[in-house]
């Protein structure tokens, strides 16, 4: 009886290692963006909802990709109602920013890394609005404060070197690029990168 108890220990055991493991092995989020698997990421962001902001904005930023704005406007509206305010102000600027109200949306995004100026997201989102305004200046420099606080961040850098690029400030665009090409070898848009970075070096 003891041997039997023993062997069923021994094969929980065994399958709680496996599980850890294989959530261990699994790729983050972001490094699913980066290899263009959007899918992926709103799967795994509906099966751990509300367990992190920052999960329901790359779901947000994977429907964007799919070209979905009413699966993305409602990642960012769940964004309105959970975490702290700096993530509500993000969540509010992301759907100003689909409603085509740029003038709000880069003001929420504007309030959001005020209120949280060492989180990434709060940047990139302002960067986001800001970009979609035309506002390459604004959206350069949050683009890469976002780059700053994450260095692995290769959409950070990929938006960057596309803000610079539209100021004519090649080399700073550049940079940014080699950056993107690096962090994101299989990203969907690396082929479109490198033809860039190609043109630019003529």
């Amino acid at each position: 009886m003891r041997a039997i108890r023993l062997a069923k220990w021994s094969a929980l055991l065994a399958f709680a290692g496996s599980a850890v493991v294989a959530a261990q092995d699994a790729p983050s989020l972001q490094k699913l963006m980066e290899t263009g698997h959007y899918d992926a990421i709103v799967e795994r962001a509906a099966e751990g909802r509300g367990a992190s902001p920052e999960d329901t904005y790359l779901a947000a930023m994977a429907y964007l990709k799919m070209g979905n704005n009413g699966g993305a406007a409602a990642e960012l509206r769940r964004l309105q109602d959970q975490g702290d305010e700096s993530w509500k102000r993000v969540g509010a600027s992301g759907v100003a920013m689909l409603e085509n109200n740029d003038d709000e949306a880069v003001a929420a995004g504007r309030q959001a890394t005020e209120m949280a100026g060492d989180n990434p997201y709060t940047h990139y989102q302002l960067g986001m609005a800001a970009a979609r305004a035309n506002d390459f200046g604004t959206a350069a420099q949050a683009f890469e404060r976002a780059a700053e606080l994450r260095p692995d961040f290769a959409y950070a850098h990929y938006y960057a070197g596309q803000s610079f690029h539209k100021q004519r400030h090649l080399e700073k665009a550049m940079e940014h690029y080699r950056y993107f090409v690096q962090l994101a070898p299989r990203s969907p848009d690396t082929v479109a990168v490198q033809g860039i970075m190609r043109t630019l070096r003529k």
